[in-house]
């Protein structure tokens, strides 16, 4: 597979970068958001970069996981078509096994893998950028506010256009989940 056909496969899994991007911007600005929120511990300043090295391991845990996830339940349903396959062309279990078909199948799982995966991280370093660069608190959270509804709104374009639905009323949707999420979060943080 060459470097094209790869970058073509990618996009051709719009669910998983649609699902893994909104999980990795969401769920770690929701981390990062009820984190900035706790101004001390114990008496002692939370830094900002402990709050994006915080964001950031929920980010690598959530990718790992989301990668996963997807390896196993895709795994199942190619596998479950291959031997329906089978029995409708009254062939023995297994006899599509290392078959073009059986092949392609593999293809298609660890490309959701990687997709899914990949796509939750690359999303998770939008809300943990701004803390792990910016002193200022207030700053960064602005900036990771900003960043992130940036970042649903252009998924919403994205999703819009794959869909070829309206891409106003996408985005829209995936930024009110957003609102709802970040104020969740900061609201639960700041207790």
């Amino acid at each position: 597979m060459n470097i094209h056909e790869f970058i073509n496969d990618y996009f051709h899994m719009s669910r998983y970068i649609a699902l893994g991007s909104l999980d990795g911007i969401l769920a770690v600005m929701g981390v990062t958001l009820a984190a900035s929120g706790v101004v001390s511990v114990g008496g002692l300043h939370i830094p900002n970069f402990v709050i994006g090295i915080t964001g950031l391991s929920g980010g690598v845990a959530l990718s790992l996981s989301n990668a996963f996830g997807a390896f196993i339940g895709e795994r199942a349903e190619e596998f479950r078509n291959i031997r329906e396959l089978e029995h409708k062309m009254m062939l023995d279990e297994g006899k599509l096994d290392d078959t073009v078909v059986h092949k392609q199948a593999k293809r298609r799982v660890y490309m959701s893998m990687f997709t899914h995966g990949f796509s939750s991280f690359i999303g998770s370093l939008v809300p943990v950028t701004p803390f792990l660069i910016l002193t200022s608190r207030f700053t960064a959270t602005v900036t990771t506010i900003i960043l992130c509804f940036t970042a649903l709104v252009i998924l919403g374009i994205y999703l819009g256009i794959v869909s070829r639905g309206s891409l106003l009323k996408t985005s829209l949707e995936i930024v009110i989940v957003g609102i709802i999420i970040g104020l969740v979060s900061f609201i639960l943080g700041g207790r």
